[in-house]
């Protein structure tokens, strides 16, 4: 079973995320907003601030990803060969959300999710049998 993508990603954004970690309290709720945290660029104004809290974001769905489809609760929508690193992740989602603006006023995880899937699509599921019936 190919492993989400995530849980390695997540540990090391934690781990790293602290260090930088810097007072921000940033209206996260449209995927346009988590761009913004996600595209910051170094010398910018709060840097270390938005780079942090982008990192936490992907380190929260990430685990809780991670969790639903480790329960059975979800089927998996973003697989890796391996597990890409949080600045992986992180320019994955700036590059697909510049190039899909139509879906920056959606909420923050939904746009998140629709990036990692397209980045790293899961292999199709073949079709259980007797799932589809032939009509006459």
């Amino acid at each position: 079973m190919v492993r989400t993508l995530f849980f390695t990603a997540a540990l090391v954004a934690l781990a790293t995320g602290a260090a930088r970690a810097q007072p921000l309290d940033p209206k996260l709720e449209t995927t346009r907003a988590l761009l913004e945290l996600c595209a910051a660029e170094p010398g910018s104004p709060r840097y270390g601030a938005r780079l942090s809290y982008c990192e936490g974001f992907i380190a929260g769905t990430g685990l809780l990803y991670e969790k639903l489809v480790d329960a059975g609760a979800i089927k998996p929508w973003a697989c890796a060969p391996a597990a890409p690193s949080a600045e992986e992740i992180r320019r994955a989602f700036v590059t697909w959300a510049k190039a899909n603006p139509r879906y920056l006023d959606e909420p923050p995880v939904d746009g998140f999710w629709r990036a990692m899937a397209a980045s790293w699509p899961c292999p199709e599921q073949p079709a259980r049998a007797g799932a589809a019936r032939k009509k006459s």
